[in-house]
């Protein structure tokens, strides 16, 4: 039996990186992986790690959240190498999407009995994103976010951060651009989605997937608080254009424009702002997923672009 050679790359400032680096090592050994240990003091090195280790490795494992996978995206896509998730993090929406188990053991086994499956990779000017960029209350709500918070009360802890963005959020209004149309839309929400979770279990679109070679946009229209708590329930299964206060689009390239520069959350990171083109890169990314993902949800990328 070949043994698998990962490049192990573990976030230990996620919410659950220190606590299970370890764990994850002797999980993958008692699996019969060879690991090559990625070191880095920061985050932002991790490309680097990827583009040194990756030539000599079968697989790149990556322990974290969502923020770990954004900075992780391109370089495991210059690397041509299948990506393993152990979700690490505070909300796991990639992981969430592709039923990657949350449990370590279950994770670990995952990045060596599941199959490599193609998704997409969305780009916000020379930024790339796993799940969704946004505009508006999403990037308030980032700004407030605690590192306390997010190892204490985990998902919870964006549910506070949004009631008090939602005070602090002034609408704004945004010409939208995809292919022939033109759409000017007055929102306090943009979001542009390549998975279909965000923010801890929200959905960008009811039929949003990773593997459908197009980006969902959604804008949602100023309203009260008692009204948007009243869509949370549609928020979470994804909304769908016969609700009101919301309007969709669906393509595989935007340009957005605010007219005053807005900064753009890109799976938890603010790194780019306004005016923004987004595209997408169909099944640029090989990720172990489960047999179960591929079975229920799975797309043919060639089929739905």
């Amino acid at each position: 039996m070949k043994i698998l050679r990962a490049l192990l790359l573990i976030n230990q400032k996620s919410r659950q990186g220190e606590a299970n680096a370890q764990a994850a090592r002797d999980a993958l050994e008692a699996l019969d992986v060879e690991i090559t240990l990625g070191k880095f003091e920061e985050p932002d090195d991790v490309p680097a790690e990827i583009d040194r280790h990756a030539p000599n490795v079968d697989i790149i494992v990556l322990g974290g959240g969502d923020g770990t996978l954004n900075l992780a995206a391109a370089a495991v896509m210059r690397a041509g190498r299948p990506m393993g998730v152990l979700p690490l993090g505070t909300a796991n929406d990639f992981a969430r999407t592709l039923l990657i188990p949350t449990e370590l053991e279950a994770a670990c086994r995952n990045v060596v009995e599941g199959v490599s499956h193609g998704v997409d990779l969305g780009q916000c000017n020379d930024v790339y994103f796993v799940n969704v960029a946004s505009v508006g209350l999403a990037v308030r709500a980032c700004e407030y976010r605690s590192d306390a918070a997010k190892k204490w009360f985990g998902s919870f802890g964006y549910a506070s951060n949004v009631f008090k963005a939602y005070r602090d959020t002034e609408p704004f209004d945004a010409v939208v651009r995809c292919g022939d149309e033109t759409h000017r839309l007055h929102s306090i929400q943009l979001a542009i989605g390549n998975g279909r979770y965000f923010g801890g279990g929200l959905a960008v679109a009811s039929d949003a997937a990773l593997d459908d070679g197009r980006l969902d946009l959604y804008s949602l229209q100023p309203q009260s608080l008692t009204k948007l708590m009243g869509m949370i329930p549609t928020l979470v299964r994804g909304p769908d254009k016969s609700i009101q206060g919301v309007q969709l689009l669906e393509g595989t390239e935007f340009e957005v424009d605010t007219g005053k520069p807005m900064p753009i959350n890109t799976d938890g990171e603010i790194l780019t702002e306004t005016p923004a083109t987004f595209r997408i890169h169909p099944g640029a990314l090989q990720v172990k997923v489960p047999q179960e993902y591929v079975d229920r949800y799975g797309r043919d990328n060639k089929n739905n672009q």
